[in-house]
């Protein structure tokens, strides 16, 4: 039997990278997908019927649309669209835990990535919700640990 999407769940930072703030994307988002975005190189040897392939890195890219909704993050969305930051003032954060794995002491086995956030859009048609629209894009690689999902509570601790 399959599973239903709410397991799968990702948190981002709207705090900042020395002292993190949590908020799940939930409410206001009715698909999130995180592509994982391969890069490969495929050669064939003058030798050989069938080529090989060569999977060269991972540049992982999460788009959300998000209805307008008058909560933490949105406030957060407001402000940082005002300015529209750039390079170095425009990077968070975001973990992704599957609620399928076991917890251990209320943690859950998590996987966190440095990102960078873009502002794709905002607005709607006439009579629709307002609507956001920005790309997470990832930086780097992603740190293995686990995160503790209580609400307003929520840490990452790396793994050892």
């Amino acid at each position: 039997m399959s599973e239903m999407r709410e397991v799968l769940r990702h948190y981002f930072n709207i705090g900042t990278l020395a002292s993190p703030k949590w908020v799940l994307l939930g409410d206001g988002i009715t698909s999130l997908t995180e592509n994982f975005n391969p890069e490969s190189e495929t050669k064939q040897y003058i030798n050989q019927s069938n080529g090989t392939t060569n999977l060269k890195s991972y540049t992982p890219s999460i788009p959300i649309e998000r209805e307008y909704i008058s909560d933490e993050l949105q406030r957060w969305i407001d402000e940082k669209v005002k300015i529209l930051p750039t390079g170095s003032k425009a990077i968070s954060e975001y973990v992704r835990i599957n609620l399928l794995d076991t917890p251990v002491d209320g943690a859950y086995p998590a996987v966190k990535r440095k990102c960078t956030y873009q502002f794709d859009s905002i607005g709607g048609d006439a009579g629709a919700e307002l609507v956001n629209s920005m790309t997470l894009g990832g930086v780097g690689d992603g740190i293995q640990g686990t995160f503790t999902v209580e609400e307003g509570s929520e840490v990452f601790t790396e793994a050892a």
